[in-house]
């Protein structure tokens, strides 16, 4: 079934909107959180970033839910693997495809009210669009980019996405500010706590 709606533009390729994507489910001091709870937070998350007009229906974002959560899950995995230093597998590879094809569309000119002006709008299923912007978003970087680049932040209780844009490439927290102090004020009590058990 095809559908036309509308759409500023189409999304201009974000490296990093997979990342994005998947931390919308965190952990926050090891307890999960989810940031995408309902239709209405996930239009917004989409609107905020071109990938939905802001009239989507939510009970049409409601059905698709499931959809984006499990591609979501995908992702997650995905760049699970590639961290630990192994490639996707091909189910995971399956489901990146089937997502990205599930979201093809054209454009299509029409008049616009006042009939001096056209417009552009793309013709498809806007939610599927979505999905496949993100699930592109995640098969650009692994063809065009350093995959040992992807990385999963090293505090057990975050567990964040992130790309290490350092010029080391040595980057091990999220933010350095946060998980890596957190780290660091671990092990400061940890070794003070040796060595007052050594005393």
């Amino acid at each position: 079934m095809s559908e036309l709606h509308d759409v500023a533009a189409e999304p201009e390729g974000d490296a990093e909107l997979f990342v994005d994507f998947i931390n919308t489910r965190e952990l926050t001091d090891g307890q999960p959180q989810e940031h995408l709870p309902d239709a209405t937070a996930l239009r917004s998350w989409l609107y905020e970033r071109n990938l939905c007009g802001a009239r989507q229906p939510l009970a049409t974002i409601d059905a698709s839910l499931p959809a984006f959560r499990d591609l979501r899950a995908v992702l997650h995995d995905v760049t699970g693997r590639i961290a630990d230093g192994k490639r996707p597998t091909a189910g995971q590879l399956k489901r990146l495809n089937a997502a990205m094809r599930d979201g093809l569309h054209y454009h299509q000119i029409k008049p616009m009210e006042n009939g001096n002006r056209f417009t552009v709008a793309q013709v498809g299923d806007e939610l599927a669009q979505a999905r496949a912007a993100i699930a592109g978003s995640l098969a650009h970087y692994l063809a065009e980019h350093d995959l040992g680049r992807v990385r999963v932040c090293a505090n057990d209780g975050c567990r964040w996405r992130f790309i290490d844009r350092s010029p080391a490439g040595r980057r091990r927290w999220c933010d350095m500010r946060t998980c890596g102090n957190r780290a660091k004020v671990a092990r400061h009590r940890a070794r003070a706590r040796e060595g007052r058990s050594q005393s």
